[in-house]
C-alpha cells in the first residue's frame, strides 16, 4: 500500500512506538477513494473508522472524568465533544503528520470529508487492536492531549452556539429558527451550506459550512455576537417575545 522500503521506522516516528502488525496501519491510511481487493473484499480505513470513533469517545471521557473530578456530566460531555470533533481531529492529523500517510484519490477535498480526522480515527482503531485498549489510551493522552490540548483552556471555551441561542430564546420566550438559505459548491465541487438564524422572524446572521450543522453553528455565533453588542438589535428581538407559552422551537 504505502510504498516506503522501511514502513516500521516511518510509523514508528509518526507513533512514538513500533507497531506490531503494520498492515493495521496501512489501511487506517487508506481512504475509500483508493480502496483495494483483498481476498475479494473490498478493503480501506472505514471500518477502522468505526471501531476507532468508539474507542476515541471512551478514551478522552476515560481521561476527562478522571482529570476533572469535580464537575458534572454535562461539563465533561461538552469537554469531550470539543475535543472529538471533526474540526479538532483534522486538525490534530496534520499536527502530528499523518497526513503524509493517506492514501486517497487526488480529488478528494479533506476540508469536506474531514478525511484526514477521519484517518485519525482509524489510526486509533488500529492501535487499540494492535496494542489493547490501556496502551491506546497512553497514546492518545501523551502524545495527543498532553501535546497539543490545553484541557483547562478548552473546557473554558464556549463552542456549542447553537444550544446557547436556543437556551436565551426558551429563556425570554422567543422563536427562533435555523432556515437554510442557500446550498452553493466551492472550488472543488463540494456543497457549501448558508443557514439563517432567525429570532422572532428577525434576522440574526448568515452562517456558512460544509454541513448544515456547521453552517446553523456559525449563524448562531454571529447572533450570539449581535446580542452581546447591538442593543438596538437586542431591544428589537426582545419586543417580539410571547406573553403566553414557551415559542416553539424550530431545529
Amino acid at each position: 500500500m504505502l510504498r516506503h522500503k522501511e514502513p516500521y521506522v516511518l510509523y514508528h516516528d509518526l507513533l512514538g512506538f513500533w507497531p506490531n502488525d503494520i498492515h493495521l496501519y496501512e489501511v487506517a491510511c487508506l481512504h475509500s477513494s483508493s480502496s483495494i481487493c483483498e481476498q475479494g473484499k473490498r478493503i480501506n480505513n472505514e471500518r477502522l473508522e468505526f471501531l476507532g470513533d468508539a474507542i476515541l469517545d471512551a478514551i478522552v471521557a476515560d481521561i476527562l472524568f478522571h482529570r476533572f473530578g469535580n464537575h458534572k456530566e454535562g461539563f465533561l460531555t461538552n469537554t469531550r465533544a470539543k475535543i472529538v470533533k471533526r474540526e479538532s481531529l483534522n486538525e490534530i492529523a496534520l499536527k502530528i503528520g499523518l497526513d503524509r500517510f493517506i492514501t486517497c484519490a487526488t480529488h478528494i477535498s479533506s476540508h469536506n470529508s474531514y478525511m484526514y480526522g477521519n484517518a485519525f480515527e482509524a489510526l486509533v482503531g488500529a492501535i487499540y487492536l494492535d496494542k489493547g485498549y490501556e496502551f491506546c489510551k497512553r497514546f492518545v493522552e501523551t502524545r495527543i492531549i498532553d501535546s497539543f490540548i490545553d484541557l483547562d483552556k478548552l473546557s473554558k471555551e464556549e463552542s456549542n452556539f447553537k444550544s446557547r441561542l436556543i437556551e436565551w430564546c426558551q429563556k425570554h420566550k422567543i422563536d427562533i429558527q435555523f432556515a437554510l438559505v442557500e446550498t452553493l459548491v466551492d472550488q472543488n465541487n463540494n456543497p457549501v451550506f448558508q443557514s439563517q438564524a432567525l429570532l422572532g422572524g428577525i434576522s440574526g446572521g448568515i452562517g456558512i459550512g460544509y454541513s448544515k450543522k456547521e453552517s446553523q453553528q456559525n449563524a448562531a455565533h454571529t447572533a450570539i455576537g449581535r446580542l452581546r453588542k447591538d442593543k438596538e438589535f437586542r431591544q428589537m428581538v426582545m419586543a417580539t417575545a410571547h406573553k403566553g407559552d414557551n415559542p416553539e422551537i424550530v431545529m
